[in-house]
């Protein structure tokens, strides 16, 4: 529950409790004045009828004036029973919300904390492996431990090293920086079709190289959507990255987009295997990879993040279906998991 939720809860708490007091004030009120009044009166006191002056009321016997005032007296408390019932009853109920409102902040900065611990963590558990590896290779080159033969082999592991840390780097940057408040996409209107075409073009080579299967099905008609061209693309190309590289060798892969009457889809699928539902509830979250793909696949646990962040910053959406559910997209029976982003069409 936020803030908006809180409020929204003692406005409508506050209404209903001021209703249903009058509701009951009236009628205790007009029980009071029209029913027990007049009885007690026609009972107790059928002379009062008589007396037209304040000094008269005054000269009635003590112990008449007593009951009569323990009566007013009585009649007064009755009537502000309500309020004061209603009163009590919002206000333990505003003070229960609050506890409610306050014990999920302090859960949520809690876990905002553990996610940050998790985050730095993650970072230099991602960055020490390739740094160990530039040192060791390094040190060895300095000490004239390396055959010249093998130099350039570890040159390259250097380099290939170097370009990975890299890559961490900016992910982190990039994650950082779509969530901050001077961050502002660049709208336009673009073909999705020929981005998406494009966004395969420049990740065909890493394609091939591991030998994977891609199966294109754009239309050649144009399908336009007003989006931040650059921004949209790393959503594609990290959907195409992902797909690559935490996927075996051979893997097929399928890249779609379809037209709907008022949305864009386009599909990222592969025939890779599922992923376990609880890792799938998180993947959108910084650095969840799982163990095993984060110490084979070198990826940084950052792409799948920024890419969900630009596509909520578009309005948006981004998702991954697995089976069985994936099945109603027809995409083919060999592929197991897709990514797919929705996107609005724009008003004409």
């Amino acid at each position: 529950m936020d803030e908006r939720d809180l409020k929204k809860f003692i406005i409508k708490g506050f209404v209903r409790t001021a209703i249903l007091v009058a509701v009951v004030e009236f009628i205790m009120l007009y029980v009071i004045i029209n029913v027990i009044i007049p009885l007690l009166i026609d009972q107790f006191f059928p002379y009062i009828y008589d007396i037209t002056t304040f000094k008269e009321l005054w000269d009635l016997p003590s112990g008449t004036k007593t009951i009569l005032l323990m009566m007013m007296l009585g009649t007064f408390l009755i009537s502000v029973l309500p309020l004061a019932a209603g009163a009590v009853i919002f206000s333990g109920r505003v003070t229960r919300k609050f506890k409610v409102y306050e014990a999920a902040r302090e859960n949520e900065r809690a876990q905002v904390q553990k996610q940050r611990y998790l985050m730095i963590s993650d970072i230099a558990h991602d960055l020490k492996t390739p740094m160990t590896t530039v040192s060791g290779y390094a040190k060895a080159l300095a000490d004239g431990m390396v055959k010249e033969d093998q130099e350039k082999e570890y040159l390259d592991a250097i380099r290939d090293k170097t370009l990975r840390m890299n890559d961490i780097i900016q992910m982190l940057f990039d994650y950082v920086r779509l969530d901050s408040e001077g961050f502002a996409i660049n709208r336009s209107r673009i073909d999705i079709c020929e981005l998406v075409r494009e966004c395969v073009a420049a990740d065909y080579t890493d394609i091939e190289n591991k030998k994977d299967e891609i199966e294109i099905d754009i239309p050649d008609t144009p399908l336009t959507a007003d989006a931040d061209k650059i921004q949209l693309s790393r959503v594609i190309n990290n959907l195409l990255t992902n797909a690559v590289k935490h996927n075996p060798e051979g893997t097929a892969i399928s890249v779609s987009v379809r037209e709907e009457p008022d949305e864009i889809r386009v599909f990222v699928a592969d025939s890779g295997e599922s992923i376990e539902k609880e890792l799938a509830d998180e993947i959108f979250e910084p650095f969840v990879m799982g163990d095993k793909s984060r110490s084979t696949a070198g990826g940084s646990g950052l792409g799948l993040s920024v890419a969900h962040k630009i596509a909520e910053l578009h309005g948006a959406v981004l998702k991954l279906v697995q089976r069985p559910e994936m099945m109603r997209y027809q995409l083919g029976e060999k592929y197991n998991k897709v990514f797919l982003l929705i996107l609005k069409r724009p008003e004409v």
